[in-house]
């Protein structure tokens, strides 16, 4: 695959994830980031102090990456901060690095302020907006047209080219044909008033809770509905050069759950997503309260068994499995899973996935 872009939440194990990924993989990965939804409202100096460590990160962690993707979807707050909005300060936060701002027809006027003001003030090198979009909304050019044309008319002006991102978010439950004939269509008349340069299309087949799709101690196989949503475009659309991006391991809904740290080790249980050919493996263990979070070194286990798992030399995210799986090294926890799964998966879509 030549390029990929995984949609990650901005997170510290998320970022580190990328930045632990072998140079051949790294070369063809254009990362987008949510600023996550907390579980609590932040105040004005818990946002910065948040934003500017991630921002550390991100330098430390991201520099070889040629773009990056930042945007607030899951983030309702909006502070002034040395006189400018949140989204203004979020993306300013990693100047020097080539920022890709993010647009919607669902974003409050802060935030598109933010993005004209970040272009007239040469507070961002890229001369690229990025256009986001999702089914409810995409289904239809003509019915959002004018208000496309109206929200964000003056943003575009600011910027030379669109990259137009569909979002199909949570996927399982659509059909991939009609999905893919209206992103083929919207795109088709988009183009036809907008410069586009990239064309992206993403998804997940993984709900916000595992409790979904399988009850505990068990396993199962899901099949990424996304890739089928994907070929369908290209199938529909002649032939156009659109990008592949998926959420990766991790849920576009699971900033929406929120659960009170009390109980939390009570309703947790452990888990391992494991991305081969078109699907998603899942394994679930028991709760973290009664079973222990030692239950990942056997979920490591049954995974590296899998005729299916590539092996330690395949990525360090497949290393760390096999590692766990000989019981070596710490326990895992829920957080610090995410950081070698997602890069298993990156480098399994961009090596060998069948799309």
């Amino acid at each position: 695959m030549d390029s990929y872009i995984p949609f990650l939440k901005y997170k510290s194990n998320e970022i580190i994830g990328l930045g632990e990924l072998d140079l051949d993989v790294l070369e063809r990965v254009i990362p987008f980031f949510d600023y996550p939804r907390p579980n609590e409202p932040k105040t004005c100096e818990e946002f910065v102090s948040d934003v500017q460590r991630l921002a550390r990160s991100v330098k430390k962690h991201l520099s070889k990456f040629r773009e990056i993707y930042i945007d607030t979807y899951d983030f309702d707050g909006n502070y002034e901060i040395e006189g400018v909005y949140s989204y203004f300060y979020l993306v300013d936060s990693i100047r020097g690095m080539d920022v890709i701002p993010v647009v919607s027809i669902d974003r409050g006027i802060e935030h598109l302020e933010s993005v004209i003001d970040l272009a007239r003030e040469n507070r961002i090198s890229s001369d690229v907006v990025a256009f986001r979009i999702t089914a409810e909304d995409f289904s239809n050019y003509l019915v959002v047209e004018d208000e496309i044309r109206d929200l964000l008319g003056e943003v575009f002006e600011e910027y030379s080219e669109v990259d137009l991102i569909f979002d199909c978010r949570l996927c399982t439950s659509v059909n991939p044909q009609e999905i893919g004939q209206q992103i083929a269509d919207f795109f088709s008349l988009f183009s036809d008033n907008y410069v586009v340069r990239r064309k992206i299309v993403t998804g997940s087949s993984i709900p916000a809770s595992v409790g979904d799709i399988l009850v505990v101690n068990s396993e199962c196989h899901i099949v990424k509905k996304e890739i089928d949503i994907f070929k369908n475009v290209i199938r529909y659309s002649g032939n156009v050069n659109f990008i592949y991006g998926d959420y990766a391991i991790v849920s576009p809904n699971y900033s929406d759950v929120i659960i009170q740290p009390e109980i939390m080790q009570n309703v947790m249980t452990a888990k391992l997503i494991y991305t081969y050919d078109n699907k998603h493996y899942f394994i679930r263990g028991g709760s973290l309260k009664t079973k222990g979070y030692e239950q990942y070194f056997d979920l490591a286990g049954v995974v590296c068994a899998k005729p299916f798992f590539r092996g330690a030399d395949y990525s360090a995210g497949d290393a760390y499995l096999e590692e766990k799986s000989r019981r070596e090294g710490s326990n895992c926890m829920p957080g610090t899973i995410i950081k070698p799964s997602i890069n298993a998966h990156i480098t399994y879509i961009v090596r060998d996935c069948p799309i």
